[in-house]
């Protein structure tokens, strides 16, 4: 250890020779720029550390994905439908499959003239049954049919059912889809309803679906 510092010693005095300055100047000039070092990189050092605190608390602005068919959709069941109640569920419907939103729109239009006849809680609440839909909701059962807690649950539920139908069953058609209104047979219905129903409902589907 005694020889390492005689040996920084002899090297200072050899410095101070060279350029001609007294030892103690040199000593001095050595101290201060690593004290001027250190100084320096404390503060870089705090100015990193704030500038990463500042990018962690950035929020990143994400532009929401557009679907065209989806708004192109929306956009003509709200034309269609205009101010009936079912307007407020246009959005919902627009991401359905194309032929399960034309049902939708459809049918509502025949088994509740697109949701002024409606199915009400006991506080009178809307149960947003637009489609005569028997199943219980998340609300259960009112006045005989689903009563849902929102838009969102009753298209969910009702438009699922209707896409089991479109897609599993391959129901298109406004005929094959009767069996909305009657089940698996029309025996209990007459004629004259059952072609009226369909008819309604071929309507109304073929203007958003076309």
């Amino acid at each position: 250890m005694k020889n390492k510092h005689t040996n920084t010693i002899q090297k200072r005095n050899i410095l101070a020779r060279a350029l001609d300055v007294p030892v103690a100047s040199l000593s001095l000039s050595t101290d201060t720029f690593y004290g001027a070092f250190l100084s320096l990189a404390a503060v870089v050092t705090v100015l990193l550390y704030g500038a990463s605190g500042a990018v962690a608390n950035t929020e990143i602005a994400i532009t929401p994905v557009i679907n065209p068919r989806q708004v192109m959709l929306e956009n003509k069941v709200e034309k269609l439908v205009g101010d009936y109640p079912i307007a407020q569920m246009a959005e919902i419907i627009a991401k359905q499959d194309k032929t399960t939103a034309a049902f939708l729109v459809g049918i509502a239009k025949k088994e509740s003239n697109w949701g002024k006849r409606v199915p009400r809680a006991e506080d009178g609440s809307d149960c947003y049954n637009y489609w005569g839909y028997r199943g219980a909701g998340s609300r259960g059962i009112a006045m005989g049919h689903g009563c849902f807690g929102s838009p969102e649950e009753a298209v969910g539920v009702v438009g699922g059912r209707i896409d089991t139908l479109v897609h599993e069953y391959n129901f298109r058609t406004a005929a094959e889809m009767v069996v909305w209104k009657c089940g698996w047979s029309c025996d209990g219905h007459s004629n004259q309803s059952v072609k009226k129903w369909i008819a309604d409902v071929a309507l109304y589907k073929q203007k958003i679906a076309n």
